[in-house]
């Protein structure tokens, strides 16, 4: 399997949905939230280690394509460029709650988000993928490492996602 191969045509399809223009099929152009949540869902179910390679997946994407499409400097224009992109991906609508820069930490809400809108309370978290896709980000456009903890979950019973985000030492990348 040619990695790079997919994640250029990811990198395609990401730049379609932010620029407006996905790929047109009679069916449209999206497939319903409740398939790929069921999808996701029984991806986890799994179990065998299934969050971490999930997350993964998501830094990839974070590091190898979303980081391509901000231009910020700052970190809060690096999180507003990465929440605009969110929201044209349709991935969730992400809000800053809180940065504190002295200590290296910030906490972020995702809402609608699309791994476990309306979900159930499952007791768990779910949105491997949205704190993989944060980290993967913010370690490429920061040049440091960083560490995404999903603290709060629809899968949890909770009305939003919230993150704790660690930004770590430096790397030398």
């Amino acid at each position: 399997m040619n990695k790079n191969l997919l994640m250029k045509k990811i990198g395609e399809n990401i730049d379609n949905l932010i620029q407006n223009n996905p790929p047109k099929r009679s069916l449209g152009d999206l497939i319903p939230l409740s398939i790929f949540q069921a999808v996701r869902i029984g991806i986890l179910t799994t179990g065998c280690g299934i969050e971490a390679i999930i997350y993964n997946i998501g830094k990839d994407i974070g590091k190898n394509v979303i980081s391509n499409y901000i231009n910020g400097n700052s970190l809060n224009e690096i999180l507003k460029d990465f929440a605009e992109i969110l929201k044209k991906a349709k991935i969730g609508k992400l809000e800053i709650e809180k940065i504190n820069e002295k200590e290296n930490e910030i906490i972020l809400i995702l809402k609608e988000c699309v791994s476990c809108y309306n979900a159930p309370n499952v007791g768990t978290t779910l949105c491997h993928f949205e704190a993989g896709l944060i980290s993967g980000t913010l370690e490429k456009l920061l040049k440091r490492k960083v560490k995404v903890i999903e603290t709060k979950c629809c899968g949890k019973g909770d009305e939003y996602c919230e993150f704790y985000v660690k930004i770590g030492e430096k790397i030398y990348w």
